[in-house]
């Protein structure tokens, strides 16, 4: 069943109609017949609102997913998704961003325990900067290599001192600089094994 409205001279601009798989559509065309909005139910039950440039290609869904879970999804004038904010079923907020490949290279998320947290992530989409904040009383930064292995960690807390971690290729701590109570600065370099090799004072 398909129901169409027509302009005055007679072409159709909107379209109402229920699929071969039962699903309903309502879709909006412009003066050169293109589709260019289209609202509509999935097979997994979620409904969608999907825009299109006057060349047909996708350029932004609103969607609800079948848990009812709501997403936004963006793409470029080549019709490649690049970004997305998602709010998940814990109510944990999310937004993702993608180089023209679709790999994604940055987020930036709420976790359901209320963590706030920044990812960049390299080519591969392999995680390289993780920036948190935990409970109000630990921020962090980590620096990774291509396999995710952490090397780098700057912190700053309310409960200890500040300080700066580098490991090595085994992600071993081999240096850790802090500045302890009273401004103090302790520097510690130690072996492959966790022997001391150096201290400052």
């Amino acid at each position: 069943e398909r129901f169409i409205l027509k302009d005055a001279q007679g072409q159709p601009r909107a379209e109402l109609g229920v699929g071969t798989d039962g699903i309903p559509t309502l879709s909006f065309y412009d003066n050169g017949q293109q589709l260019r909005l289209q609202l509509g139910e999935s097979p997994d039950g979620g409904i969608g609102l999907h825009m299109f440039d006057a060349d047909g290609r996708p350029r932004a869904n609103v969607s609800l997913r079948s848990g009812s879970d709501p997403s936004i999804e963006l793409f470029d004038s080549n019709g490649r998704k690049r970004a997305t904010i998602d709010v998940s079923g814990d109510g944990s907020p999310s937004l993702v961003l993608m180089d023209s490949s679709g790999i994604a290279r940055a987020s930036l998320a709420i976790s359901s325990q209320g963590v706030p947290g920044l990812n960049i992530l390299d080519s591969q989409g392999n995680v390289r900067i993780d920036l948190r904040v935990w409970d109000d009383e630990v921020a962090a930064l980590i620096l990774s290599d291509s396999s995710g292995e952490p090397h780098a960690a700057l912190a700053a807390s309310d409960i200890g001192p500040p300080s700066l971690v580098l490991a090595d290729e085994q992600t071993r701590s081999r240096v850790d600089l802090r500045v302890l109570k009273g401004g103090v600065p302790n520097l510690v370099l130690t072996d492959y094994q966790g022997n001391v090799l150096f201290t400052a004072p």
